[in-house]
């Protein structure tokens, strides 16, 4: 099976075969693509840059069709640089270029059809990987039974080498390797962890999401061999090894990169390999600019998913609808793709509510490279029933096809536009509504819609179920069954509950919980503490006439006189917060800033993304100090905080 590959000067393929690692080199020469209208690309026939092996006039195809363009064969080493020439000389927009943007290993084994991993059955065999796994404690890793102290980093580089793994696992090395490359090259040694020397690096960046700032270190990846760091990786946060390894197979990234990626770059990375896969060329700017729209549509279109406003309070006997990936399943049963959407076309389907066309007489691009995975998905789902192993597949699979939606209206998807988001969503809306009219045909009362699923008072059986997937040609499962939840309501207008917002004990002796403090990263650890101990109590009701017999207001009472008599480590009542800005950035005096400043006045700069950790010990004015100040903490503020944390889950 391919366990690496790398584009260097040449392409260096590495198999594991019977136990052992075989090497394969071979030359490989990527091309640019161009094309445009009027002719401008023409000049490339012109051009004398160094690194050009080729040139010449080029037939290729796109989403789009056969294009007659021009090409350019470059050595790899030199392709970016020579791809950056050329888009200058051509002002970045005056024609389309094609293939330019994408990692050379994933285009190379996508090009070549080549795999990373196997697949038994349909599903992904990791079988036969050879897997360094080193513990990390305060200054030391630990690897079968032997220590690897900090500056012994010599050492544990022979044993990789000795050993000859696939993947390293090593907690914390995207902080504390650059520290080693640093050490070695100032003494005169060559410190590398691949099978080749040297390194790749992912440049350290800052960037904007979701109204928050991050920053990401300067990353070192091993060359020729996968280094994973737990403590960095998102998709091995949520789905282990497994899930890492299943996102490397599906997405065509190696393990250090797909480890590293979020699930939009995942997801993208898949498309990108399947168009390469089936001889289809890849844009590097889109040009399909929004269609004009007059203000009725604009208003119907701006709409996103369907959210039925819910009731706060305590239900009984609650069922959970889920449709099964609703918007992947969607831009796959509809085909919805950037050049089916309003496209040419002799055959077409009207999306509800917007009136767009849809074309049903040639496959969209983005609805058959989804497809496959989608089956894949669902069928992982089955699976993970009796197979733990793929627990971590299908929770990775699941972001990744989260994603794939919101993926669609990004600027610079390369096979979606704002068109293709809005039929998918309109679609949603009108599928939820047709599922709420055949639950309420039966007589069951919904509580509330989520965009893809519905609480449903009563046990809902599969006939009804059977009944919504023969309507909306959509999968949908009865996904839980609570004995009770508790939907909280909205600040500021208690008439008003939050369906992010509840607590739901679980017919098979689950908890379901979705933004009570308990879940929260910046909730102290005693709070934390008062509502597990509290919800062990709650699981014995099941019944309305439980609620009494089982109420949690004698545990409030004895963590209340714990923080009244200061009987509570000071560890238990730190609260951790994320940095968005640097302390200057804040424009009122928050804890976080007053933490940041008091930082910064050490000459600590704390950077987008990092954690600090503080107490209170004012309320009013609110006032905070770093970890170990020595300062006593404020009663009254973590009493308001374990008021409102006994608040969320009291029954009664």
């Amino acid at each position: 099976m391919l366990v690496s590959v790398e584009v260097q000067k040449k392409a260096h393929l590495f198999l594991r075969e019977n136990g052992r690692v075989r090497s394969i080199s071979e030359e490989y020469f990527p091309e640019i693509l161009l094309y445009d209208e009027k002719g401008i690309s023409e000049k490339v026939l012109e051009f004398d840059y160094p690194g050009i092996l080729e040139k010449g006039r080029k037939k290729f195809r796109t989403i789009f069709g056969e294009y007659d363009g021009y090409y350019i064969k470059t050595y790899s080493q030199s392709f970016f640089k020579l791809s950056s020439m050329v888009e200058r000389y051509f002002n970045y927009y005056l024609v389309d270029f094609y293939n330019v943007d994408i990692r050379l290993p994933l285009r190379y084994i996508s090009e070549k059809n080549f795999n990373y991993y196997d697949y038994k059955n349909g599903i992904p065999d990791f079988s036969g990987i050879e897997i360094m796994n080193f513990k990390r404690h305060t200054n030391y890793y630990e690897y079968s039974g032997r220590e690897y102290y900090f500056n012994d980093y010599l050492k544990l580089m022979d044993t990789v080498i000795d050993e000859d793994p696939d993947i390293i696992i090593m907690e914390g090395a995207d902080s504390i390797i650059p520290d080693w490359i640093y050490e070695s090259n100032k003494k005169g040694y060559d410190f590398y962890l691949g099978r080749m020397p040297g390194w790749n690096v992912i440049r350290e960046k800052e960037y904007f999401s979701y109204g928050y700032t991050y920053h990401k270190e300067m990353t070192y990846i091993p060359r020729g061999r996968s280094l994973i760091d737990p403590q960095t990786s998102f998709i091995y946060s949520e789905g282990g090894l497994f899930g890492v390894l299943a996102s490397s197979a599906i997405s065509s990234l190696d393990p250090s990169y797909a480890s590293r990626s979020t699930p939009g770059t995942l997801i993208s990375s898949l498309e990108v390999s399947k168009a390469l896969r089936n001889g289809l060329s890849v844009p590097y700017h889109k040009s399909h600019p929004e269609r004009e729209k007059n203000i009725e549509t604009l208003i119907k279109a701006d709409r996103g998913g369907l959210v039925y406003q819910v009731r706060p309070g305590l239900y009984w006997n609650v069922s959970e609808l889920d449709f099964t990936s609703m918007y992947p399943s969607i831009i796959v049963k509809k085909n919805l793709s950037l050049e089916t959407v309003n496209g040419k076309c002799k055959s077409y389907e009207t999306v509800p509510e917007l009136g767009y066309n849809v074309c049903i007489d040639k496959k969209g691009f983005l609805s058959y490279a989804l497809e496959d995975f989608l089956n894949l998905r669902i069928g992982i789902k089955r699976l993970k029933k009796n197979m733990k192993s793929m627990e971590g597949v299908d929770k990775a699979f699941k972001w990744m096809l989260v994603t794939s939606f919101g993926y669609t209206g990004y600027r610079n998807a390369k096979f979606g536009s704002i068109e293709v988001h809005e039929s998918i969503n309109a679609y949603a809306r009108e599928f939820l509504l047709r599922a709420k009219e055949i639950v309420e045909k039966y007589g069951f009362n919904v509580i509330s819609m989520i965009v893809d699923s519905l609480w449903v008072s009563g046990l809902v059986d599969s006939s009804i179920i059977e009944e919504i997937e023969r309507v909306t040609d959509l999968p949908i499962e009865l996904s839980d069954k609570y004995y009770w939840i508790k939907i909280l309501p909205m600040k500021g207008d208690i008439s008003l509950g939050i369906p992010g917002r509840y607590v739901a004990r679980g017919m098979d002796g689950n908890y379901k919980i979705r933004g009570i403090m308990l879940r929260r990263h910046d909730t102290p650890e005693i709070v934390k503490e008062f509502q597990n101990e509290a919800l062990e109590i709650l699981k014995n009701v099941k019944v309305p006439a439980d609620t009494e017999k089982y109420d949690i207001k004698k545990i409030f009472i004895e963590y209340k006189e714990k923080i009244e008599t200061r009987d509570v480590e000071i560890k238990k009542l730190l609260i951790e917060k994320r940095v968005n800005r640097y302390p200057w950035e804040y424009t009122s005096t928050n804890p976080s800033k007053q933490v940041l400043e008091e930082f910064y006045g050490k000459n600590v700069i704390y950077r987008p993304s990092e954690k600090i950790r503080y107490i209170i010990y004012s309320e009013k004015p609110l006032k905070a100090a770093s970890e170990g100040s020595d300062v006593d903490y404020s009663i009254s503020y973590y009493l308001k905080i374990l008021r409102a944390a006994y608040d969320e889950i009291r029954l009664i």
